[in-house]
């Protein structure tokens, strides 16, 4: 036996000018159901690389707009890689609001996204999605609504970066809606601690010196508003009651064994 490689595969003639067949391995595009067209999305939405994003922050000592850079996935970036794998596999993506809320300087959104094959209109699916959006002027709705964009569509893909570097904490300041900041309630939360503490231990050390019945009475009367307060913790005024009426038990019992 030789070495001379034998083709055994069967010659067909073609006439001029006609290309022969190729073999087809994929499946045809439009006959891909909605779900197995995300997930030809998600295949080539990897490794989408983050852009340098200036933020800026108010200095609450001096007053000054000032400037930061981040790392991170810009809605633009973003996008930009998902609309032409929207495209090639017909997919089409609808936002609809579903709620909106503000508090201060912060808005909340809820959002139904649609996906639908545009060959195949029944096969659709709507995943619900959050937003939240910070800023001291008007944009606070738009804001919300890109975030939940970006986040579900970065979700949904498992879009990240290949290195994937730690991002810095978003510096806009979230306000209340009578404009307090969290600092403020941070710092008004622990001064209101430090006086119920203060209060507590005056209270109880006049209890605890209380001679009669009359005078545990009288400390009640003038301390009734700090007992009744909604910022007193449930379990220091149940203290506080049943301190109440032991004094005034151990004050009887000792008046009746004079």
């Amino acid at each position: 036996m030789d070495g001379a490689q034998t083709n055994t595969r069967e010659r067909v003639e073609v006439a001029e000018g006609v290309e022969p067949a190729s073999p087809q391995n994929d499946t045809p595009s439009h006959s891909l159901s909605l779900a197995e067209r995300l997930a030809e999305i998600r295949a080539g939405a990897f490794g989408i690389g983050k852009d340098n994003i200036e933020m800026s922050y108010t200095d609450k000592k001096t007053g000054e707009r000032k400037k930061f850079m981040i790392k991170g996935h810009t809605v633009e970036a973003v996008l930009s890689e998902m609309r032409p794998l929207l495209n090639d596999n017909r997919v089409l993506l609808i936002p609809n609001l579903v709620e909106r809320a503000y508090n201060g300087n912060r808005c909340d959104v809820l959002v139904d996204f649609e996906w639908e094959s545009l060959d195949d209109p029944k096969d659709r699916r709507i995943v619900r999605w959050a937003g939240a959006g910070t800023d001291d002027g008007d944009k606070g709705f738009s804001k919300a609504g890109t975030n939940a964009l970006k986040e579900h569509l970065k979700k949904l893909f498992l879009i990240t970066d290949r290195d994937d570097a730690k991002e810095e904490e978003d510096k806009v300041e979230h306000k209340t809606g009578d404009g307090a900041s969290r600092a403020d309630l941070d710092h008004a939360r622990d001064e209101r601690r430090a006086a119920i503490e203060q209060w507590a231990k005056t209270f109880k050390e006049a209890l605890s010196n209380a001679v009669s019945v009359k005078d545990i009475q009288r400390l009640h009367r003038e301390n009734a508003e700090q007992l009744g307060s909604k910022d007193l913790p449930e379990v220091t005024r149940s203290f506080f009651n049943e301190l109440i009426e032991t004094r005034k038990a151990a004050i009887i019992k000792a008046d009746s064994e004079e």
